[in-house]
């Protein structure tokens, strides 16, 4: 039985229904919920090292299974905040995202503006979330039993709220109650509501509603104590149709040291400012974070992902890796070292890594190590129908628990369904690649996120991060901190094993070795179709349809049994 992964019977049934075959499937999603995903947090003696943290979306409690509907569009994460309320210990900080600017007229424009009275926001340039259920209201995998009367804007406060802000409250308060110190931010902006920057920071009253705004939420809400801004990006360009400018820079010290003002104005002096920002140079330039360390910055979040994806890459590369290679541009150690030239502090510095994976379809490979080839982004520009690529929820993203239930199995040290994990030793990443379907997944695993941890500890960095803290459930988060060296005080899973290389480097034994079959063994976790054989309790099996997770068993004798026993 595995002590990481569990059947989920929604998800399951989602498969049924799409007819989602892992092993072969490149198109569609799996939509597997994070339910899957059991919880094996590590406890650890973090002092005097370099911080984790991670980001907290809002609305990945969020999962239409839960209420017996399988309309795709309503199947969701289900992410239950409850594992880290048993586990408050798990991060040194996290950041709940994200919040908008009202005014924005990006993607995001109607949301924002019909959510913002909700949260008491009238003004264009004052900053809201964007989620009054998710975020103040909610009960299911937010902590809490039942529905209680939280009307809105009248209980926008930390002592009336629900949601998902109500339950990060308590799993701060249980972090305290046994000894630890966590930290609670939020982030304002991100990928899809940055457009609202560009004009707010050139208009003073804009800007000092901006400003206002956050007080308020401040006020309203103590265990904050940080921000996080999240501007993509100043000086280039971001999400379709965000403006940007040469000197946006300029204006983004300004509207640092605004902010910082008005927190000091307020009697808020001890708020911190951090900002997230591009791990490529050229972008960060624009952003003048040396000036803005000057005025106050705090921290610099480095996004030190999406290195590659479908369809925006050029080329096959990795997603976030570590070093430098051959035909990679974007690196880990480039933007680190970047910033050390500049003078940057390396202990305002963190390094961020991943829950999530950037796939590719119809997948040609080179080279293992370095990794070089070709993919095919299955969209060209101006030409529909655009084709997506298997992911989770997203095209071309599979997420951390999905990874390990569907196509990498930790605990045998292998691929599931058909792929293989290797690692590019040059670029100091992982990825998994399946030769028949030719689906590509960058990602991190346990041994990387590890490895980045190692770099951060041996470069004096403030810290490492993950997007999201949502998609894994210990083993991403222990792997960090096993990388800062931080000493094990209690043990939920022993994670040596789980930092193994891919084939192409070292081929390892399984945990669970072989029986000697000329069949695989049977496998909880995969998909099986019609003619698949197995082995399993000393006998050998072939499927009869596709199935997955029923045990081969002599007891299953009924035509609706999916095995039949062969010789």
């Amino acid at each position: 039985m595995s002590k990481i992964i569990q059947t989920d019977s929604f998800s399951e049934q989602s498969y049924q229904i799409d007819n989602f075959n892992p092993s072969t499937e490149t198109i569609n999603f799996s939509y597997t919920s994070g339910r899957i995903a059991l919880p094996v947090y590590n406890k650890y003696d973090t002092r005097n090292k370099p911080k984790v943290f991670g980001y907290y979306t809002d609305w990945s409690q969020y999962d239409g299974r839960l209420q017996g509907n399988q309309d795709p569009i309503r199947r969701g994460r289900g992410i239950d905040l409850q594992h880290l309320l048993d586990n408050p210990f798990a991060y040194d900080k996290l950041v709940i995202g994200f919040c908008g600017i009202l005014g924005d007229e990006g993607e995001k424009k109607q949301q924002i503006k019909e959510q913002a009275p909700l949260f008491a926001r009238t003004n264009n340039g004052e900053v809201t979330f964007t989620d009054a259920w998710g975020d103040c209201q909610s009960y299911q995998n937010c902590t809490y039993s039942g529905w209680q009367d939280i009307q809105m804007p009248r209980d926008f406060d930390q002592s009336k709220s629900m949601g998902v802000l109500g339950g990060l409250a308590k799993v701060q308060q249980a972090a305290k109650a046994q000894g630890h110190d966590l930290i609670m931010s939020f982030s304002v902006g991100g990928w899809t509501m940055s457009n609202g920057f560009y004009t707010m920071v050139r208009d003073e009253t804009l800007k000092s509603y901006f400003c206002s705004s956050l007080v308020d939420i401040f006020q309203r809400f103590p265990m904050f104590t940080e921000i996080d801004i999240d501007w993509e990006y100043p000086g280039v360009a971001g999400n379709e149709g965000n403006m940007y400018a040469p000197d946006d820079g300029d204006y983004y010290v300004s509207l640092i040291k605004d902010l910082i003002a008005a927190f000091k104005e307020a009697g808020r002096s001890d708020i911190k400012i951090s900002i997230a920002c591009s791990a490529v140079p050229e972008k960060m330039e624009k952003s003048k974070i040396p000036e803005l360390l000057q005025v106050g910055l705090y921290g610099i979040n480095v996004m030190t992902y999406d290195f590659f994806g479908t369809p925006w890459a050029e080329r096959l590369l990795h997603h976030t890796n570590l070093r430098n290679y051959p035909s990679g541009e974007n690196s880990v150690e480039k933007a680190v070292e970047y910033l050390l030239s500049l003078g940057v502090p390396a202990s305002a510095i963190n390094i961020g890594y991943t829950g999530y994976s950037r796939n590719g379809r119809n997948t040609v490979i080179d080279s293992y190590s370095p990794l070089s080839g070709s993919y095919d982004p299955g969209y060209v520009p101006k030409k529909e129908p655009r084709i997506t690529t298997t992911g989770s929820f997203e095209s071309g993203t599979t997420e951390w628990y999905d990874t390990i239930y569907s196509y990498l199995d930790l605990e045998e040290k292998r691929g599931r369904n058909n792929f293989d994990l290797y690692t590019d030793e040059i670029a100091d990443a992982d990825y998994l690649y399946n030769k028949d379907s030719q689906l590509f997944i960058s990602l991190d695993t346990p041994r990387s996120v590890k490895s980045k941890a190692q770099y951060a500890l041996e470069k004096n960095l403030g810290g490492i991060f993950t997007w999201t803290a949502d998609q894994d459930r210990g083993l991403l988060v222990n792997a960090a901190r096993e990388g800062l060296g931080c000493e094990l005080i209690t043990e939920k899973i022993d994670m040596t094993p789980f930092y193994f290389k891919g084939v192409n480097v070292e081929p390892v034994d399984p945990i669970h070795p072989d029986t000697g079959s000329d069949y695989p063994v049977w496998d909880a976790n995969r998909a099986y179709k019609a003619g698949d054989r197995v082995s399993w309790n000393n006998q050998n099996w072939e499927a009869k349809w596709w199935n997955r997770g029923t045990e081969p068993d002599g007891a299953g004798t009924s035509d609706t049994y999916p095995w039949v026993k062969i010789t």
